[in-house]
């Protein structure tokens, strides 16, 4: 009896600890109500971090991206080594929903890629490929932005009150590479600067990279040696050597994409900024209030907010005087109601 007493209590016991236990592990998994996994974004460079231009401003977006749109994210870098492509962009691919590709160079990558992951969204900055339903583009006018670089420059070198300007009118532009976007940076800059002051001279020089800073100063220092005042660099990383040739020199530079005055505000005057990063926040933002169309090629000029001047913050040493900001406002306003039609060369 006593013994029949005592496994009744022991399976007594073991039945409750195994229906509490049931009750545990339903309430540790019970689903919470409006809970949805985050959006998986991968963004692809051909280059690096730590450009301090082109592919840190689109790395902007992306974190602007993962702090108010609540979206996960993860960076695959290709350093410039073209047998990286492919490979980036499948890790990508298997990664995330949404891949971010950022850099000319993979115009052929990204469409070998996109066939084998047709359910990815891609975002291609900085390019155009058209027709792959999966494949959506960034397309900045640059030209109408460089239109203002060169505007600027020649309203710097007009103004003998600035310290180290030659008395020939010469202006100098460094691009990464003789390539379709940097040719039209190039042409915007030489019409802005020629609708400014038709007799000033342009000088170009290509350094042939953009992760280079020693060809970007050798670049920049030849073209000082020829009287240039304002160096227009256009060249991401390979352009940290041209401000250095400015420091050098004595001389000026105006930056791109990025406002890059704090590098070297004594030499760098303004910069060209290109919203890489807006237009990839903006992107992600539209994917998921349902408003991103797939395959369209979006345009980013002066009237989107997709270029315009920076000229540093308000305790830098200011050389673009409020004449020279007024006269750049109203060549935007000209540009934005086709008063002024910019060339384009892409």
């Amino acid at each position: 009896m006593k013994k029949a007493i005592v496994l009744l209590l022991v399976m007594t016991i073991i039945t409750t600890m195994a229906l509490t236990g049931c009750g545990k592990t339903e309430e540790a998994v019970a689903p919470v109500e409006g809970e949805k996994d985050a959006l998986k974004v991968g963004l692809v460079v051909a280059g690096g971090l730590g450009d301090r231009s082109f592919y840190d401003s689109s790395n902007e977006g992306i974190e602007k991206a993962k702090e108010e749109l609540g979206i996960e994210a993860k960076v695959f870098e290709c350093r410039n080594d073209a047998s990286l492509f492919n490979d980036q962009l499948i890790q990508a691919s298997q990664y995330a929903s949404v891949v971010v590709v950022v850099g000319f160079e993979f115009y052929d990558a990204i469409q070998e890629v996109a066939a084998e992951f047709p359910d990815v969204k891609y975002i291609y900055v900085d390019n155009v490929v058209e027709g792959i339903s999966n494949i959506t583009c960034i397309d900045y006018m640059e030209n109408e932005g460089s239109f203002l670089a060169g505007a600027l420059a020649a309203m710097l070198t007009q103004d003998k009150n600035i310290e180290g300007m030659n008395e020939e009118k010469i202006i100098g532009m460094v691009g990464g590479m003789d390539i379709p976007v940097i040719r039209n940076f190039k042409v915007g800059y030489e019409q802005g600067a020629k609708y400014i002051d038709p007799e000033i001279k342009v000088e170009t020089i290509f350094a042939g990279d953009f992760e280079d800073p020693a060809k970007g100063k050798e670049s920049a220092l030849a073209l000082y040696a020829k009287g240039v005042d304002v160096i227009f660099s256009v060249a991401g990383k390979t352009g940290e050597g041209v401000f250095e040739a400015a420091k050098d020199s004595k001389a000026y530079a105006i930056g791109v994409d990025s406002d890059q005055r704090y590098i070297n505000p004594d030499a760098i005057v303004a910069s060209m900024i290109k919203g890489v990063g807006l237009s990839i926040y903006e992107s992600i933002q539209r994917i998921q209030d349902g408003t991103f169309e797939t395959g369209k090629v979006y345009k980013y000029g002066i009237k989107e907010n997709g270029v315009k001047m920076g000229y540093g913050t308000a305790d830098m040493k200011q050389f673009v005087t409020d004449d020279m900001r007024a006269k750049l406002e109203e060549i935007q306003e000209k540009i934005v109601n086709g008063e002024i039609q910019v060339d384009e060369v892409k």
